[in-house]
């Protein structure tokens, strides 16, 4: 039987990953995990899902919508947190202190910054693995129904070089799923996903790796991409540079082999897969 999956999105660059269908996990794969965690046995992962942007460039978690995140994750259908680190439009503390105190059993899988943040206003609730900077690997992570290989990146931008990113690889039944954060799109990331599988059936993204023909052409030299889910728009009303409008303008434009990707414009919009 083949895995469904329902992608919400519910922040600036954050989603919830639900699975509809039973998903098929190998035992060898299950007795490889440097990290393990079963929970109760639910089948949805949220990243990044909780956002409070500072500057308001990029738009936060909706009030009602978080009324429900938190709703879902109190009632034990949301065990796992995953924060690619720790910049306002990824990750609200005051939002993620509030989890912890609907469920104290909560899950959380961050960087070692990350962490330390949540631990000095939370000291015990939930469960905490932290990914050390220093660390070069690929962590492999079993969770219910999701086998994760996680490792870190440089973030974009050169005024951003000490900032710890996880890039993660997803694999739910036979499908293959891609969330960089803000990884800093050079080829020998790429190469590096390649070498965990060279075929992507949704990458879900910042907007300017699809909307930028140098980095375009080094993703489509190196995956096979089924469909693309393209993240973190400025707000309408801050987007005074027209990023929105050039990224479509180069999708649109470009004559390679990835799929014009759903741009995500509407928070709290599911995508099915």
């Amino acid at each position: 039987m083949s895995t469904e999956l329902k992608i919400i999105h519910t922040a600036n660059a954050g989603v919830a990953i639900q699975i509809l269908t039973e998903p098929f996990m190998k035992k060898d794969t299950l007795k490889q995990a440097d990290f393990v965690w079963q929970g109760r046995g639910k089948h949805t992962l949220g990243i990044d899902m909780f956002s409070r942007d500072g500057e308001g460039l990029y738009p936060d978690t909706p009030g009602d919508l978080k009324i429900e995140l938190l709703r879902k994750i109190e009632e034990g259908e949301i065990e796992t947190l995953l924060f690619t680190h720790g910049h306002g439009d990824h990750f609200c503390l005051e939002d993620v202190i509030e989890a912890l105190h609907r469920n104290p059993e909560l899950c959380i899988i961050s960087t070692s910054e990350v962490i330390g943040r949540i631990r000095t206003e939370e000291k015990d609730a939930g469960t905490m693995y932290a990914i050390p900077p220093d660390k070069t690997e690929n962590i492999k992570i079993n969770l219910p129904g999701i086998y994760m290989e996680v490792f870190n990146t440089k973030h974009m931008g050169e005024q951003y070089a000490d900032v710890q990113n996880l890039a993660c690889m997803l694999r739910i039944g036979e499908k293959r799923l891609l969330i960089p954060g803000d990884a800093w799109p050079e080829p020998e990331f790429f190469a590096r996903v390649r070498r965990w599988s060279p075929k992507i059936d949704c990458l879900i993204a910042p907007f300017p790796l699809i909307g930028l023909p140098s980095t375009r052409k080094i993703i489509a030299n190196n995956l096979e991409i089924e469909h693309i889910l393209a993240l973190h728009l400025p707000q309408p009303e801050a987007d005074s540079q027209n990023w929105t409008a050039s990224a479509k303008s180069v999708c649109e434009r470009s004559h390679d082999t990835l799929p014009i990707p759903d741009f995500g414009e509407e928070l709290g919009r599911e995508y099915w897969m």
